[in-house]
């Protein structure tokens, strides 16, 4: 406990000491009002590359072993288990201790050979991923994965930890694997059993010590091959026997190539290298180095975002990310020898519930939709939910939110070449009653809810989180915009706790805010009707029909992008949802973190992942004064 205490204290000086060593305090940019339209603005133009260069990466370096990482979270830490928050939520801190079957191939990255940029929030496909508990896999019918674990691998031992002693770092093997599968994708209580819907597993078996069986529901092998292998971080069984869970951050057991060691409520996570990790550098001039090089990583945790600036500025972080383009830039002038990178972010959505829970919403219609003939009520609904879009300004928005940094495009597919060309359609190439969605027509808004029966408006409510700081200026510009077509829409703040119980448990009744993942449109999440990511519960047989079409082509790339592309151009027209810019997000790093290249993610959340490949010059570090 004094230890914990003495920590608590110096976390809370080096906030202050941040603040004194920031030269220039950086101050968040609010949103500016939105100007009233006299008449309609011209179509949105194509999307904004950022306006500075992305850094260059340099010639690599033999990795050196040492040093301590220290990155920046702006929130804490809740819990360590999978049944009790999602592997989206918990990846950043999990993925230093537990592994899952499958990762990213690093080899096929920017320290490789570059077929992929890394960037991507949430892209896997068994053409860019390996195995890593798995050693690797196969598929012999189109209903059965075969996963072939990987021989030797321990489980971490922390003598001076009780969980880890009961776990005895003895090896990890594939009775281990059927209790965490089953135990995530079997328990209606979890999230990823919602997410997974048609694709759960319909049994996990061990058939000897290092291979598992897994039957699939037909037509989503892959799909299941997904979920099972790259979603779910293993635990130690006896673990959950003895205390019941894993909540407490002295539960957690893992295989990966860090230990964690020490955790202080909203100051500080520690993990220190694992020494029996099984790992090797596989590429590079690093390559069959044991890993990983850093000897331990922290996390400190700083809410207050022009904190989080000094300290990239002065040194004292040697990562940090989530920054949009305004803060980005500000960054970059007041340091510019921090490195940097961005990637498109995951796009935002105005959920609209579609499911008739609050009967005689005006954007509602009947459920479930039935088309190609809809009735009068979906044919005044699909007219309410486009005026919903043509009344929001997107072009003032993606200058006023992200310094026009960004793309009016932003559903359902982002303009993302790299990762998916020939599946983005650009904003020029999609047909009118596509492409006006992104523009700004207010008096074609108006005319359409008239022709809806609401020439006066209606009233309506949104839900949203004060957690995310973009949603309240989101919010009030909307407001403003759909005020001149007389829907009058109350704003109800809420904090992320009750936030993220309302939209889990789908208790909201009109409209909520969510972000999603740009990153995975053959998921659907939200838009196939079972997925508990569907905020706006919408319920279109064609739609579902896509879904399934893609699940059955999922291990062929190149038929699935065909299918995503026709996809994508039947739903941005339906309105589902409103829409508003997406932009880039931009991470940071000091010149001493070696062999790293602006990737975000090993995959399917795999943020942190990536970092048992860097290494820290710590002779660098010295030489500019930190």
């Amino acid at each position: 406990m004094k230890r914990k205490i003495v920590w608590l204290v110096v976390s809370c000086l080096m906030v202050l000491a941040l603040l004194a060593a920031s030269c220039a305090k950086a101050e968040v940019p609010a949103a500016k009002e939105a100007a009233p339209a006299t008449k309609e603005a011209a179509p949105a133009t194509k999307e904004v590359t950022p306006a500075v260069k992305e850094t260059t990466p340099a010639a690599a370096e033999t990795p050196k072993y040492g040093g301590q990482l220290i990155l920046v979270r702006n929130g804490n830490i809740l819990n360590w288990d999978e049944t009790i928050q999602p592997n989206w939520t918990l990846s950043r801190n999990m993925g230093w201790t537990n592994l899952n079957l499958i990762i990213g191939d690093w080899t096929k990255g920017p320290a490789g050979t570059n077929e992929y940029d890394w960037k991507a929030g949430n892209l896997a496909h068994p053409g860019n991923q390996v195995g890593q508990l798995a050693e690797s896999w196969e598929f012999p019918d189109d209903t059965t994965i075969i996963f072939h674990i990987r021989k030797g691998v321990h489980w971490a031992l922390d003598p001076n930890n009780a969980a880890s002693r009961l776990v005895g770092g003895r090896e990890f093997t594939a009775d281990d694997v059927v209790f965490n599968e089953k135990r995530i994708l079997w328990d209606p209580k979890t999230e990823l059993y919602q997410t997974a819907g048609d694709a759960r597993p319909l049994d996990v078996v061990a058939t000897d010590k290092y291979t598992v069986k897994v039957k699939t529901p037909k037509g989503f092998q892959g799909m299941t091959w997904e979920y099972t292998g790259a979603c779910i971080a293993m635990m130690a069984p006896e673990v959950a026997a003895k205390y019941g869970d894993y909540q407490k951050w002295e539960n957690n057991v893992g295989q990966g190539p860090f230990i964690l060691k020490d955790f202080v409520n909203m100051s500080s996570a520690t993990w220190e290298r694992n020494p029996s990790y099984y790992e090797t550098d596989p590429v590079g001039p690093g390559k069959g180095n044991q890993l990983p090089y850093i000897d331990s990583a922290k996390y400190l945790i700083i809410p207050d975002l022009s904190t989080r600036m000094a300290a990239l500025r002065t040194g004292k972080v040697d990562y940090d990310s989530g920054f949009g383009p305004i803060d980005a830039q500000q960054i970059i002038k007041t340091a510019p020898q921090v490195k940097y990178a961005s990637g498109w972010g995951g796009f935002k959505l105005w959920s609209l519930r579609l499911d008739n829970l609050k009967p005689g919403l005006p954007w509602a219609g009947d459920v479930p939709y039935v088309p190609p003939n809809p009735s009068v009520a979906d044919a005044n609904a699909l007219k309410v939910r486009r005026a919903l879009n043509l009344a929001v300004n997107n072009p003032e928005m993606l200058q006023t939110l992200f310094a026009g940094q960004g793309s009016t495009l932003s559903f359902k597919i982002i303009p993302d070449e790299k990762n998916y060309a020939g599946v983005y359609t650009p904003l020029d190439q999609l047909p009118q009653d596509s492409r006006e969605l992104f523009e700004y027509h207010p008096d074609k808004a108006k005319q359409l809810l008239t022709e809806a029966g609401y020439p006066n408006g209606f009233k309506a409510s949104v839900i949203y989180d004060t957690g995310t700081a973009e949603y309240a200026d989101v919010t009030a510009m909307i407001k403003n915009y759909w005020a001149k077509i007389s829907v009058d829409v109350t704003l109800q703040p809420t904090t992320s706790a009750i936030y993220a119980n309302i939209w889990l448990k789908h208790t909201y009744d009109e409209m909520i805010l969510m972000g999603r993942s740009s990153y995975n449109p053959h998921v659907q999440y939200a838009t196939y009707s079972t997925s508990s990511w569907n905020l706006s519960r919408v319920n279109d047989p064609v739609m579902d029909a896509y879904y399934f079409k893609m699940a059955e082509a999922y291990t062929d790339w190149e038929k699935k992008k065909v299918i995503m592309k026709e996809m994508n151009l039947y739903a941005i027209p339906k309105a589902y949802y409103v829409y508003w810019p997406v932009t880039y997000t931009y991470l940071f790093w000091q010149p001493w973190l070696k062999n790293f290249h602006g990737e975000s993610s090993l995959g399917v959340f795999k943020s942190v992942a990536l970092f048992k490949y860097t290494w820290l010059d710590q002779e660098l570090k010295k030489s500019m004064g930190h």
